[in-house]
C-alpha cells in the first residue's frame, strides 16, 4: 500500500498523481489504514476524486502539524 505521508512529504502533487492511479476500494483502505477520516464521515457518497482530495489535505494538515 502507498504510505500517503511518505509520498506526500515528496511533493502533495506527487501524492495527488500516485492517488489517481488507485481504484476506489484502496483509497478507502488508505483513509481506514492512515486515519484519515477522524469524524468518521460516511464517505460512500464521495466521488473518487472528493476521495483523493480528502486524502491530500489530511495529508497536508498532518505534515504541517509536524513542523509546528
Amino acid at each position: 500500500m502507498v504510505d500517503p505521508f511518505e509520498v506526500g512529504s515528496h511533493g502533495l502533487d506527487i501524492l495527488g498523481q500516485e492517488l489517481r492511479a488507485l481504484g476506489r476500494a484502496r483509497l478507502l483502505s488508505m483513509i481506514v489504514a492512515y486515519k484519515l477520516n477522524p469524524g468518521g464521515h460516511d464517505l460512500r457518497q464521495l466521488t473518487d476524486a472528493q476521495l483523493i482530495t480528502l486524502i491530500v489535505v489530511a495529508v497536508e494538515a498532518a505534515l504541517l502539524d509536524r513542523t509546528k
